[in-house]
């Protein structure tokens, strides 16, 4: 999507921005990995609660989740200009 350019952040304009949807691959592991990672669990959580919640989500993934997967994303792009 072109735009026209737009006064941002004082004196910079965003030229051009685009969005795109892409598939991530993960595997059980790496998804637990992705989700311990998560603000909500490894920034907020006690080292013994980090440790239970790891265990019971390799547990459920081993249930309900294949050997491997895609998750949908989405990307972004943005062109940024200098303006005076």
């Amino acid at each position: 999507m072109n735009m026209a350019v737009k006064n941002i952040d004082g004196g910079k304009a965003l030229v051009y921005h685009k969005e795109y949807p892409l598939e991530v691959h993960f595997t059980r592991e790496s998804w637990n990995g992705r989700m311990k990672a998560c603000r909500a669990i490894g920034a907020s959580l006690a080292e013994h609660e980090i440790s239970a919640w790891e265990q019971e989500h390799i547990k459920l993934l081993s249930e309900i989740a294949p050997a491997e997967f895609d998750i949908l994303h989405y990307g972004a792009i943005a062109e940024l200009k200098m303006i005076k």
